[in-house]
């Protein structure tokens, strides 16, 4: 679940993302490697509506309006927008991170359809790195709040004052509909992961390649991690397609599913089915709306896991159940060293495992931890982060 008032930080589920530009390892960072996208954060005024937004701008037409109207997770900021689809917004400066918490809160609970905020040091000495998983935000904060047009700002933002204490200074501004919702667009343009691999936004108007050995993963971006932006996806999805050889006409688990995007990714590579399995409702549910925009639904089983001892999970732990061909699991650190005989168990004797949302530097406690169970442990990374893959030993 989010923290209280962060909208803002926390996704909701077990894996990497980043909220501010340049988050890699240290390691990395020394290679002054290409920083990625600047990510801003941002909550929706609806339960379980959370999405990273890119701050890429550029035009686009007001006919996708009517497409993004179809999206659930901009649902909610349609209709507070209302028919003109504009919206009211207030900006703060400088804030600090400490009353971000509280503000968020209060401006949500007075009639915010979203509130975004993001490090008001981007792009200088004292920017920080923040992940997503963090129970902080930056020193100082830029906060955008959005209303329904014609709002009373200035009323609400005086019941805001009064409710923290506080006095807190604003800006006023009208954003056009076509202005904030090419932000949203412009978030999730075409990923290529390699060559005849691509991540396709649900709206794109057409596929940059449409020719047959390319695979197009279709996502509804917006409800879950694993749009593309993140080394670990695209580490993952690699891995998949030079390893297609081994799971064809077979069967792939993907544990922390998030979007869905690696068991569609392997069906649409040639899985018999796949079992995706996540511990927050609105992964499972996006992941099965994305598995039916690649017309793979039909294969696709998940199952929601607390991360209780009595969670929902899959068959194949036991001797007489059938294992997995592959096992993926684009999790985090503590997960994926808690989880090593567990995944053991559900990878068939010869079947293959691809672990990521670790950094390099935590490489060899992976291997450490799974070497008991798998052979030919090998190491793949990007910008810091890695993936570890190997074949599990003959019981």
């Amino acid at each position: 679940m989010l923290a209280r008032g962060v909208a803002l930080l926390r996704i909701m589920r077990a894996a990497p993302c980043r909220v501010s530009r340049g988050v890699v390892s240290t390691a990395s960072a020394q290679r002054r490697a290409p920083p990625p996208t600047q990510f801003t954060a941002v909550k929706f005024n609806t339960p379980g509506r959370v999405r990273w937004l890119s701050s890429a701008h550029k035009p686009h037409h007001g006919k996708h309006l009517t497409r993004l109207r179809s999206v659930p997770v901009f649902t909610a900021a349609f209709d507070a927008a209302g028919a003109n689809d504009a919206v009211d917004c207030i900006r703060i400066t400088r804030l600090s991170g400490a009353d971000v918490g509280a503000l968020s809160d209060v401006l949500l609970s007075l009639g915010s359809t979203a509130v975004s905020v993001e490090d008001a040091d981007l792009g200088t000495l004292d920017e920080k790195e923040v992940y997503a998983g963090d129970k902080k935000l930056w020193r100082n904060c830029n906060v955008t709040a959005m209303f329904a047009p014609e709002s009373d700002i200035d009323t609400i933002m005086k019941d805001a004052a009064e409710i923290l204490c506080a006095k807190v200074d604003y800006q006023t501004e009208t954003i056009p509909g076509d202005d904030w919702v090419n932000v949203v667009l412009d978030s999730f343009n075409p990923v290529q992961v390699s060559e005849k691999l691509w991540i396709v936004p649900a709206w794109t108007e057409q596929l940059t390649d449409t020719s047959k050995e390319c695979t197009n993963v279709i996502l509804e971006p917006g409800l879950a991690f694993g749009t593309g932006e993140h080394p670990t996806t695209r580490l993952c999805l690699k891995w998949l397609r030079d390893d297609s050889g081994n799971f064809k006409s077979k069967n792939v688990l993907d544990f922390g599913t998030g979007s869905g995007v690696l068991a569609i990714g392997a069906l649409l590579m040639g899985a018999k089915t796949a079992v995706g399995v996540d511990m927050e409702a609105q992964s499972v549910e996006a992941a099965m709306r994305n598995a039916a925009l690649n017309s793979v639904d039909k294969n696709l089983t998940t199952y929601l896991a607390d991360g209780s001892d009595n969670a929902d999970l899959p068959p194949g732990r036991k001797k007489d159940e059938e294992k997995f061909d592959v096992v993926v699991a684009n999790i985090l650190i503590g997960p994926v060293l808690q989880l090593a005989a567990l995944f053991a168990e559900y990878c068939a004797p010869g079947g293959r495992v691809c672990l990521s949302g670790v950094l390099v530097t935590q490489t060899s406690q992976v291997l450490e931890a799974y070497a008991p169970f798998f052979d030919d442990l090998k190491i793949e990374e990007e910008l810091g982060w890695a993936v570890v893959y190997g074949t599990r030993k003959e019981v």
